[in-house]
């Protein structure tokens, strides 16, 4: 399978498949991940400036800097394309949310995906209300499971700002399809810290997911 990955603000592309490496890794060579840039210079997050010297987050203020990254990421679909499934982490899994959900409502918009990855992600905006020029969260108690290919929701019980939202995002993906797994490494990517249980914890959930998404 072929996975879109998008990674955390204030970081890049190279950075989250430098957090991901073992993970992909340890899924084997029958799948390949290719890693894209936000779109918006930003300040460095925690331990970004020791790695690179330019740090991107995908999501703006405005309204065209929306129109700007969905055209971005149309484009990268297009270009580098096509993709079987998604891996965001943070705010990058809030994206790759919203493309699915854009997909739920105008099918095949970005292709024809098949699972999702969350890392810590954060909750997604509507695209359909930032259409009307409002930026504006999701709220999952109004708008029930939108998504409903097979997801893996990953997120830490401590020290993760993005807890709380992975759950609410959790609730905006189809129940009877969705896995979660709960570690301890904080706002992190299992495996980017040495913990082997939060690894293999994290794989068992992928893997899982990626059978389904096969089936």
């Amino acid at each position: 399978m072929r996975f879109l990955c998008l990674h955390g603000r204030g970081t890049t592309a190279k950075i989250f498949e430098m957090q991901t490496a073992r993970i992909c890794q340890a899924l084997g060579r029958d799948h390949q991940f290719v890693f894209a840039n936000g779109n918006i210079p930003t300040q460095p997050d925690a331990g970004a400036a020791t790695i690179s010297d330019e740090y991107f987050g995908y999501v703006g203020n405005t309204v065209p800097e929306y129109e700007d990254l969905y055209n971005d990421l149309l484009d990268i679909v297009n270009n580098q394309g096509p993709f079987d499934g998604l891996m965001g982490f943070s705010e990058g899994g809030a994206v790759a949310a919203w493309m699915l959900i854009e997909n739920s409502k105008y099918p095949f918009t970005f292709g024809r995906f098949k699972c999702a990855i969350f890392f810590s992600a954060a909750v997604p905006f509507d695209p359909d209300v930032v259409r009307t020029g409002i930026v504006k969260p999701v709220d999952p108690v109004i708008e029930g499971e939108m998504i409903k290919i097979p997801t893996a929701h990953i997120w830490s019980s401590e020290n993760d700002v993005n807890a709380g939202a992975a759950q609410s995002l959790a609730s905006l993906c189809d129940a009877r399809v969705q896995e979660t797994f709960v570690h301890t490494l904080g706002h992190n990517v299992p495996g980017s810290k040495s913990d082997s249980e939060a690894l293999a914890g994290a794989l068992r959930i992928i893997e899982r997911t990626i059978e389904r998404a096969r089936d």
